[in-house]
């Protein structure tokens, strides 16, 4: 019988240790990313720019895109094995409190057990009643917003060039009551209708916040899209008329612009990326303009935050996740980047090139430059 000395058994013990040691450090990565979808574009394009060893994987929903994962890895940091960065973008409201809660993200597509390690948001958690405090946070970027328009379908509005606060304010609590000519149109014998984003958006709380509302909101849809959708036999009953929105708002600004487009009289609520070819409406009679945003004189915009677990507090990142967390966020704040790619142009307004800042959603503005 062959016997194995202590020396032997030691030296395989070392190596067995080093191999756990060596595929401990080769562990793969996976971070959820929760939230808004207002940078949804700014993500995907920068997770491209640093899985910088080849993408072999991108899943992506197919009943919402805002639900994808991507799977690669990063060439300078090979101990993070195979990284798997997964979203599920469906509203900041709800990715914040997600994170909060470390709710198990059943729509994650690779891994339907993680819980959220970072929640996106142009809003922050004190604006829908959490608190900051167990989190580290990062801004990236500015989202602004803006009140929109379609002339071609609103005649009407044409006139409407500029809301104060109080109008806005009134359109927002009373809208499918008030004429045109309340916020400037042409005549009192019409009807002007408000479509908003729903209450799981930023955008409805980052708009309400900056314009001080706080009642119930009065944000209208349609009965039916139109009699291309229905299809014979056509009914006697008529569709595409505005009625209540039994939802309380839109989950996209696609869905606002749609509205927007099909109903007369309508003014919506997006942000700066979703306006698209309609017509903004200026505010206390500032006109959206990335200038107007980055001297503070337009001030309907908030920071696009990312909000992680402090070290110590419930679903803190791994050192890993961190490393991955780190390189996507330099990637995303880069300033090269932020001012010459057409991902951010015209859709976001480079953080490095605020003149001012805020220290609360649709609080005070007050100068960087002093």
């Amino acid at each position: 019988m062959k016997t194995i000395s202590l020396k032997q058994i030691v030296a395989t013990g070392i190596a067995l240790a080093g191999l756990a040691f060596i595929q401990n450090l080769r562990a793969d990565t996976e971070v959820l990313f929760v939230g808004g979808n207002a940078a949804q574009n700014v993500l995907y394009d920068r997770v491209t720019n640093i899985l910088t060893g080849g993408i072999t994987q991108v899943v992506v929903s197919p009943t919402n895109s805002t639900v994808r994962s991507y799977v690669g890895t990063i060439t300078s940091q090979p101990g993070l094995g195979t990284v798997t960065i997964d979203f599920s973008l469906l509203g900041a409201v709800g990715g914040l409190q997600d994170l909060v809660n470390q709710v198990n993200e059943q729509t994650a597509l690779t891994n339907t057990t993680i819980k959220p390690t970072v929640a996106d948001s142009s809003t922050t958690p004190e604006a829908v009643g959490l608190s900051s405090s167990p989190f580290v946070e990062q801004k990236t970027l500015v989202v602004p917003y803006a009140f929109i328009k379609n002339t071609s379908k609103s005649p009407n509005l044409i006139t409407v060039t500029n809301l104060t606060q109080r109008q806005a304010y009134y359109l927002e609590g009373s809208s499918g009551t008030l004429p045109s000519a309340f916020f400037g149109g042409y005549t009192n014998n019409d009807t002007v209708y408000l479509v908003a984003r729903n209450t799981a958006s930023a955008v409805r709380t980052e708009i309400d916040a900056n314009i001080y509302f706080t009642g119930t909101i009065s944000t209208w849809t349609t009965n039916q899209a139109s009699y291309a959708v229905l299809g014979p036999p056509y009914s006697t009953t008529a569709y595409g008329l505005p009625v209540p929105d039994p939802n309380g708002g839109q989950s996209s600004g696609a869905n606002v612009r749609g509205l927007v487009d099909s109903i007369t009289n309508a003014i919506g609520t997006v942000a700066a990326q979703d306006i698209k070819t309609e017509t903004t409406i200026a505010y206390e009679g500032v006109p959206y303009s990335v200038t107007n945003v980055e001297n503070g004189s337009y001030p309907l915009w908030g920071y696009d935050h990312w909000f992680y677990p402090k070290v110590g507090q419930a679903g803190a990142p791994s050192a890993n996740q961190l490393n991955v967390i780190t390189n996507l966020l330099a990637a995303v704040t880069n300033v090269t980047f932020q001012t010459t790619s057409p991902v951010v142009v015209g859709n976001f307004v480079p953080y490095s090139g605020l003149q001012v800042k805020r220290n609360a959603d649709g609080g005070p503005i007050t100068s960087l430059l002093y």
